[in-house]
């Protein structure tokens, strides 16, 4: 009988725990500790809960288990693979994967696997904020005790492209490379922008949403394979699983899109 060698927890190292929303999961082992014969995978925590769901039919496309290993794309796995990480399959972002590809780090090949817009995510006792539009969105930002993202998530792109097209990243509450949590009074909330497919499974945000259409940058989830695999059958063999059916209703559940066939 095989070994389920499956990580269900983030793998965030300690120092990048910011890069997670109010209530994420916490850090679990890394690719770094599977045994031999485990299929190494490096993803982004924005796919976590599609990849989790079809866990089991993923190790049997495989025929091997699967230790899965999810972070922050451009911050703890990135810095990882740099270091000399190996792996089997990463799950990762383009721009991150383009970088890996000239340090020599991955095949030179992308299969992309799904697509997920970023949401606004509340956190606190408050009345929902009217986010309908690039000004109200604005004002409730300015208003808010708070605002969150990830310096280095699968959002980042939106982000940017918010605080600049707003006009407000000197005037909004930052604290985005805060490790604790800011303490919200009665009336106060926190606005918090990640991929729907992290907002919707944190219990503690309220889900407001995907940011305006033209303020938003979808993030593109690419699958690659490590250039020293130890098995890039089997490698294959997963990317292929995760570009079929299999894993279509999980995506939608997640709040993500299919990937774009042939990318």
């Amino acid at each position: 009988m095989k070994r389920t060698a499956a990580v269900f927890g983030v793998g965030l190292a300690l120092l990048f725990l910011h890069d997670a929303p109010a209530n994420a999961q916490g850090p679990g082992p890394k690719v770094a500790d599977a045994r031999p014969g485990d299929l190494r995978v490096i993803a982004t925590a924005a796919i976590r809960g599609p990849l989790d769901a079809v866990l089991v039919a993923a190790q049997q496309a495989a025929g091997r288990p699967i230790v899965i290993e999810y972070g922050s794309a451009r911050g703890n796995l990135k810095n990882e693979i740099l270091a000399g990480q190996d792996f089997e399959v990463a799950l990762l972002l383009p721009d991150v994967n383009e970088e890996l590809l000239k340090q020599g780090k991955i095949l030179p090949e992308s299969y992309e696997i799904a697509r997920v817009n970023v949401a606004i995510g509340l956190r606190g006792n408050a009345p929902n904020p009217d986010v309908s539009t690039p000004a109200m969105l604005k004002e409730a930002m300015l208003r808010a005790k708070s605002v969150k993202y990830a310096p280095t998530g699968a959002a980042l792109m939106t982000v940017k492209k918010v605080l600049s097209t707003l006009g407000i990243a000197d005037s909004i509450k930052d604290s985005s490379n805060l490790r604790e949590q800011v303490p919200l009074g009665p009336g106060e909330y926190e606005i918090n922008l990640y991929p729907l497919s992290e907002i919707i499974p944190n219990k503690a945000l309220k889900n407001l949403g995907p940011v305006n259409a033209e303020l938003q940058v979808p993030a593109i989830i690419s699958a690659v394979v490590g250039k020293h695999a130890n098995d890039e059958k089997a490698a294959r063999a997963l990317i292929r699983f995760l570009q079929g059916p299999a894993i279509d209703q999980a995506l939608k559940e997640g709040g993500m899109m299919k990937g774009t066939a042939g990318s």
